[in-house]
């Protein structure tokens, strides 16, 4: 555990000292593959890092969209990749839900005693959250990207329609 999490999206740069300040707030969990570790919606207790094992991360898709199915992958975290970072910021809910992929080992983080350390401690509070919005700011992108050529799809399939008509 302590390999992975120290290189990890979450504390990568950190010094050897916050680092282990930080494994002694993680409580080392494992999952089986198809089990939710949360849904979106609800209130976000946790933030994780993925040690090995994989978890999709899913957007709930309504109905009115019109795609047949009730969720969407938006990303799969993998070993050294954090997830639930809602536990970190307010209204602390999950905007995503996470379904184990594959059985995972996972270290699991206490918003609340993330929260205080930032408080107890704002340069690592500082770091801490910057780390996290690298993360989120990347993941956006990428889901950005994502919908932007689903877009440019879906415009060249309407034009060849409308130029071949049947």
């Amino acid at each position: 555990m302590e390999n992975v999490l120290a290189h990890s999206e979450l504390l990568k740069g950190f010094s050897p000292i916050h680092i282990e300040r930080f494994q002694d707030l993680a409580t080392t969990v494992t999952a089986e593959a198809g089990s939710e570790l949360f849904r979106s919606g609800e209130y976000a207790q946790h933030l994780y890092v993925a040690l090995d094992g994989e978890v999709e991360l899913r957007m709930n898709v309504p109905e009115w969209w019109g795609i047949d199915t009730p969720h969407r992958k938006v990303s799969t975290a993998k070993a050294g990749q954090i997830f639930g970072w809602s536990a970190l910021v307010e209204p602390f809910v999950y905007s995503l839900t996470a379904v184990c992929v594959t059985d995972a080992t996972l270290a699991r983080f206490e918003g609340s005693q993330l929260a205080d350390l930032c408080v107890r401690d704002p340069h690592v509070g500082y770091r801490l959250l910057g780390q996290v919005l690298k993360v989120v700011s990347g993941r956006f992108h990428t889901l950005a990207e994502a919908v932007m050529a689903q877009r440019a799809v879906q415009v060249s399939q309407a034009a060849s329609r409308a130029r071949h008509p049947d």
